[in-house]
């Protein structure tokens, strides 16, 4: 196996905002490399070389010059002269002219002829003056020298003393060496053993650059000595990455957590022996400006351990690096500087980049790794305590895996926080080679480069993914929201694009959002992204609250805007150029977007989607650093993003804010799991993508009665004389992989670029697991079709749901001929089970020709035989292979005598001769060439069978739209089995007439998260609800003692009405509902302290969204709404709020309180007074206790009973007797106080909601700052005058 060696192709290990490198060195004394000033010192043993290195044997030393010689090399005499100067490592001399002079180093500037230009020490150099170097006699050290050894590399010692001068000289540029050597090639067994050989080394001969592109973003070129530039990519992150990669060396920041290094096999080395050094010289390419060097910037929690990287360590491992840490890495601590030298705490300090020091540069060094990811320096502890892995021997701290555990670590590692940046080889030596002869570059190292940047939101390989079905989005989020500016009460512009890299999926949307972004928070709630992507500073505070309060520790990324997040007009242009191709006309690509997917063509054709557009381009940006966008873009599938704000003026799905999700546990629980959650009761799916469907059609539920009636209708089906059908059609996929997800991934693979690059050198057979997810993706799209097939005799009502569904060419695609194709093209178990595809005859026209060519030449021989054995009069002459030899006439000795004159004898075996004619040379010859033309076809077989295949990417996804879509649906029917009590199909509403009112019947309501085989039969006890309707009211008022069951009656109300719109059965004898627009559900106390907000004002808060949002035909659910404040208060505005929603709203709703004076006192024939039933008996002491009923009963409770549950929490006995009597003392007062005169109402009487109007004044004032002093003023008159207003009447 050829050695691997560290790159010299371009790189991008610079973004515009992170450093993506990662820098270790052997030992924390300085470099090996000697320098002007500094004394040569005896190599200290060390991880990459741990014996001590042999002094270098001293070259031979060229004639000295004459004095006078010496004395005019040292001036600026010598300006503008041309020359030779000899470099020993590559035994050439090289042709240039002096540009400069520069006294104070006594160096000259020499500019190659190459373009190459380097500060050189003349008088320690071997040089031609143009115009001597004929005549120039051997004393005056002009005369070439013999060819050195090889293993001497002063060249690159010299060249390192010119990288310490150009660093200390200019801030602009940072230079730093490492240790050389040259490579050979050649088989090794060291990387089986590659935990007990430690010896590493540097082997690269490069210049790493910054280069400034046309779009101004900061990248990284690794150029050749000749100056020419390779493969370059640009990148930016925010973040911190852990750089790692196959078999190289990479360069790294330790901005973030150190970097990781990766190179060649593994071989013994004596460094010192070497004398040499390593440069690297980051100057601006294409641009005259400054340069950074940009170092990641970290993301909340991992900011603050990696200033102080070196104080982490603990325990042993602190104790073996601490202290060599400590000294290394100084400059991450107090020392620490951004790219300009300015400390934290400075106004214009950058903490996106870090200042690293010269003399750390110079320190660098490389390391031999073979076929192993390995880590260095802070990458090494992250992953040692992140992956359990073992430390390597030696003070630097070193550690890796090999590639077999690629996707695994780099899984654990992505899920877990980190920015994983991956670098592979991507050259063999024999490329290598080939390319120094065809270019005459003298690269001594393969090319590198980086091939993935992978965290948790864009992993697109890994075990998990295929059996986790829960997607990690990215979401993209802009507004219209300028800094400084006053806040917009009536509505925020917000556009979102969300993307599940797994699936390549885009969802794309602009919506009017209210000033607390309600609508924001729903969508967040929904889909709890794994990263978010924003411009920085540019979002709203209430925004960026939005964002902290509903995720779940996502990745943050701040982008540049417009040159890294996009306006509208810059993603516009991008996207043209992925979908725009070489044969669309100029003219039509810019004026028509036609051939762009059908969504982003309505966008933009729209003309007003600007921030949706510009969300969509922040997400492209992103995915482009992520080397992701070629990869998703040409199969992606962009949805409409679902409305969750304000405007609507198309309703077709109910809308579930971020209170509803939460409050009522519908996808996930206060833990964040699924237990006792609505989705955990519903999923039956037997598919990921059936999971994935079925949350998404419980956060959305239909808004529309005939699509409520299409599912009904196929769940009835599915129920009765469906039932086998659906049993089956389960059986058939119940093994069946994540095909959206296998689809998506398989779709990417004919991507040119990343890992998936066919120049990317590996050890695995990556085309043995193309070739096995392309099989598996046959069988799926195979198994998918035949279980549609199986049932489509259930498709027999024209316009139902089913019949939509499971009809070819309407909701089932026709793919059958493609499969048959397909599946006629090879035989698709048995390329499984030899790891390649032998294609069937007629599969491939290019593939049969040579196959042809073989048979006839086979037959030409067999043909040639018989007439040899005719002509020798001797049956038993045969063909005979010999080694390489094939082909060859065996001839018994009998007949030695009598063969032709053309037979030329090749071989002997004892009794026979073996002779090769003209003829059959001459055919050997043909059939040579047709077996390498057969080779060359089979090999591409692959990726034209699979480019097929992707041809048709819309029908095989249309295909999993359908299957997902009846998994659901027998989902949906599997679960009403599990519901405690009877079931019924509810009756929808529609429509109503103006004298209508919204509608809620229940009879023998039971609960719809609560299974049969959880509880015992009959242990939940069901009721009745009338809400609405004729002789009913619209709003019940609910009492009762604690622990009475009153929370889990509104829960249970509101999770019914989201199954009766998603169109499943309900736990009930029967249920009549009109449609609900939108359901509030204000549960629960909990405040928000780190935003200064309290628990009674985010209560307040959430109760005027309810009052500002609610309509005619929404759902409201209150519970003990007041409770945070005094009782008179809190009764006052849960009084006022009640009137609001029952005569000014006139909505269906359901209001628990304790506030009995409230249900008491009222008279409205529009508000039904209920509580849950109990009985009171007498216990121990006088006390009372309480018997819960958990029935639903008419009229109001007297109290609530607080000391019974203060009784059965174990208060003791004593305080519970005392409790009892304060208790009936209160009682006693209560209906005693004199009621204040109708005189002293004042203006209350003018306006019967002038307080809840306040209210709204109050709430909305909150949000500024300068303004809650008076906003707390305000709240306090509003509950005096709400109270004063409550006890008048």
């Amino acid at each position: 196996m050829a050695s691997r060696r560290l790159s010299n192709g371009r790189s991008p290990l610079v973004r515009k905002q992170s450093q993506i490198t990662a820098f270790f060195s052997s030992s924390p004394s300085p470099s090996p490399s000697p320098t002007p000033t500094a004394p040569k010192s005896k190599p200290k043993p060390s991880p990459l070389n741990p014996r001590p290195a042999r002094k270098p044997p001293s070259p031979p030393k060229p004639p000295s010059p004459r004095p006078e010689e010496k004395e005019k090399e040292k001036d600026a005499a010598v300006v503008g002269r041309r020359l030779r100067v000899y470099w020993p490592l590559d035994d050439a001399w090289y042709e240039g002219r002096v540009e400069a002079y520069d006294g104070e180093s006594r160096r000259h500037r020499v500019r190659y002829d190459d373009g190459e230009v380097e500060e050189v020490d003349l008088a320690k150099e071997r040089y031609e003056w143009a115009a001597a170097v004929a005549a120039a006699p051997a004393d005056e050290g002009v005369t070439p020298p013999p060819r050195p050894p090889a293993r001497k590399l002063r060249r690159l010692r010299r060249m390192s003393d010119a990288a310490t001068t150009a660093a200390k000289s200019s801030p602009d540029v940072v230079d730093g060496g490492g240790e050389e050597e040259e490579e050979t090639g050649g088989d090794s067994t060291e990387d089986e053993d590659w935990k007990k050989d430690a010896v590493v080394e540097d082997d690269s001969d490069e210049m790493v650059e910054l280069d400034d592109d046309d779009d101004d973003d900061e990248v990284v070129a690794v150029k050749t000595r000749k100056g020419k530039t390779k493969n370059t990519l640009s990148m930016s992150a925010p973040t911190p990455k852990l750089a790692f990669g196959l078999g190289s060396g990479s360069i790294g920041g330790s901005g973030s957590i150190g970097g990781s290094m990766l190179s060649k096999k593994r071989r013994k080395v004596d460094a010192g022996a070497l004398d040499c050094a390593k440069k690297f010289s980051f100057e601006p390419a294409n641009t005259a400006g400054n340069v950074e060097l940009k170092l990641p910037m970290s993301c909340g929690q991992r900011e603050q351990p990696l200033e102080n990287a070196h104080a982490a360590l603990t325990g042993e491992i602190a104790e073996r690096f601490g202290q060599r840490q400590a000294e290394k890495f100084k400059f991450l601590g107090e020392g620490r500087k951004d790219a300009k030298g300015r400390r934290p705490g400075n106004p214009g300090y950058d903490p996106r980049t870090l200042f690293l020091p010269p003399q750390f540069l110079n320190s660098l060094t490389g390391g031999q790794m073979g076929k192993f990811y390995e880590f260095y320096e802070m990458d090494a502890h992250v992953v040692a305590k992140e992956l359990d892995l073992q430390y390597m021997k030696g003070e630097q701290p070193h550690c890796g895996f090999p590639e077999k555990n690629f996707e695994v670590n780099l899984e654990k590692l992505a899920k877990k926080g980190y920015r994983v940046l991956v670098v592979e080889q991507t050259e063999t030596p024999e490329q290598l080679d080939l390319r120094r002869k065809e270019t005459g570059v003298k690269d001594k190292v393969v090319r590198r480069e980086i091939c993935a940047m992978v965290t948790k939101g864009t992993l697109t390989e890994g075990e998990s993914l295929l059996a986790n079905p829960d997607p990690s989005y990215l979401f993209s989020v802009a507004e219209s929201y300028q800094c400084g500016s006053e806040k917009n009460q009536d509505g925020h512009t917000i556009g979102v694009c969300i993307v599940d890299v797994s699936t390549s999926k885009f969802i794309v949307g602009q919506f009017q959002d209210d000033p607390e972004r309600h609508g924001l928070c729903s969508i967040l709630s929904e889909i709890r992204p794994a990263e978010i992507i924003k411009p920085a500073k540019m979002l709203s505070p209430e925004t960026e609250k939005a964002l902290k309060s509903n995720t779940r520790d996502p990745l943050i990324n701040n982008l540049l805007p417009s040159l890294e997040f996009w306006d509208a007009e810059k993603t516009i242009h991008e996207i043209k150029q992925y979908y725009c191709s070489s044969d669309t006309p100029v003219a039509s690509s810019q004026n028509n977007f036609a051939y762009l997917p059908d969504l982003l063509n309505e966008l933009i054709e729209a003309g007003d989607k600007t921030y949706a557009l510009s969300a969509l381009g922040g997400s492209l940006f992103y995915l482009r650093q992520a080397l992701l966008d070629e990869k998703l873009l040409p199969c992606a599938v962009f949805e409409r993003l679902t409305c969750s704000g304000l405007t609507n003026p198309i309703r077709k799905h109910m809308i579930l804010d971020a209170a509803a999700l939460e409050n009522l546990e519908i996808l996930e629980n206060s833990n964040g799991g699924l237990s006792g959650t609505l989705y955990a009761q519903l999923n039956h799916c037997v598919t990921g993508f059936g999971k994935r469907l079925l949350k998404r059609w419980i956060a959305r539920p239909l808004y529309d009665g005939q699509a409520i009636l299409q599912r009904q209708s196929a769940i009835a089906t599915f129920k009765g004389s469906g039932h086998e059908c659906a049993v089956q059609f389960r059986k058939d996929l119940s093994r069946l992989p994540d095909m959206e997800r296998l689809l998506a991934r398989l779709f990417s693979s004919c991507d040119k670029n990343g890992r998936s690059s066919k120049s990317v050198v590996l050890y695995e057979d990556v085309s043995k697991r193309l070739l096995h997810q392309f099989t598996a993706a046959l069988r799926g799209c195979q198994q998918m079709f035949q279980a549609c097939s199986s049932i489509s005799m259930l498709t027999s009502t024209e316009g139902s749901l089913l019949n939509n569904l499971l009809s070819p060419g309407k909701g089932l695609p026709h793919v059958s001929s493609i499969l048959d194709h397909l599946r006629d093209a090879f035989d698709w178990s048995e390329a499984d089970r030899i790891g390649r595809i032998i294609p069937h005859k007629g599969c491939d026209p290019e593939y049969d020709a040579p196959c042809v060519a073989i048979e006839e030449i086979e037959s030409s021989l067999k043909k040639y035989l018989k007439e040899q054995r005719r002509l020798l009069n001797d049956s038993t002459v045969k063909y005979v292979n010999v080694g390489k030899d094939v082909y060859l006439i065996e001839v018994p000795e009998s007949l030695g005598g009598s063969v032709p004159r053309n037979y030329e004898l090749q071989s002997t075996k004892k009794g026979f001769y073996r002779y090769w004619t003209p003829e059959v040379k001459e055919l050997i010859s043909e059939l040579s060439k047709a077996e390498a033309e057969k080779e060359a076809k089979l090999k591409c077989i692959l990726q034209k069978l699979i480019e097929l295949f992707i041809e048709h990417h819309s029908k095989w996804r249309q295909l999993v739209s359908v299957v997902a879509e009846l998994d659901v649906l027998i989902s949906l029917a599997i679960a009403s089995e599990f519901f405690e009590g009877p079931t019924c199909c509810p009756f929808i509403k529609e429509s109503y007439g103006p004298d209508d009112t919204p509608t809620l019947h229940a009879r023998n309501l039971g609960h719809p998260t609560i299974r049969s085989d959880s509880l015992g039969s009959g242990s939940f006890v069901p009721n009745d609800i009338k809400m609405g309707g004729p002789g009913n009211a619209s709003f019940i008022v609910l009492t009762g003692p604690n622990m009475g069951g009153k929370s889990t009656l509104l829960r249970q109300v509101c999770l019914t009405i989201i199954l009766a719109q998603i169109g499943a059965n309900v736990p009930a004898e029967s249920f009549e509902l009109s449609l609900v627009d939108r359901m509030f559900v204000r549960m629960g106390a909990r405040d928000q302290i780190m935003a200064g907000q309290s628990t009674f004002l985010v209560e307040l808060m959430e109760t005027a969204s309810v009052l500002s949002s609610a309509t005619t035909n929404s759902l409201v659910a209150l519970d003990e709404l007041g409770r945070g404040t005094s009782t008179s208060d809190g009764q006052a505005i849960a009084a006022s709020v009640l009137e609001y929603l029952v005569h000014r709203v006139q909505c269906l709703g359901l209001f628990s309180t304790h506030y009995h004076r409230l249900a008491a006192e009222n008279e409205d024939s529009k508000v039904s007074l209920c509580h849950m039933a109990c009985e009171i008996s007498k216990g121990e002491g006088g006390l009372e206790e309480v018997t819960f009923l958990y029935k639903l009963t008419p009229g109001s409770c007297p109290k609530s009973y607080g000391v019974n549950v203060a009784r059965l929490a174990g208060i003791p006995a004593s305080v519970l007797q005392r409790a009892s009597e304060k208790s009936s003392d209160f009682e006693a007062s209560y209906g005693k106080r004199q009621r204040i005169t109708t005189n002293k109402l004042g203006c209350a009487q003018d306006d019967k909601f002038a307080a809840i109007k306040d209210l709204f004044r109050v709430v909305k004032a909150m949000h500024h700052r300068e303004e809650q002093a008076t906003s707390l003023s305000m709240l306090h008159d509003v509950q005096k005058r709400a109270k004063v207003q409550v006890i008048g009447e």
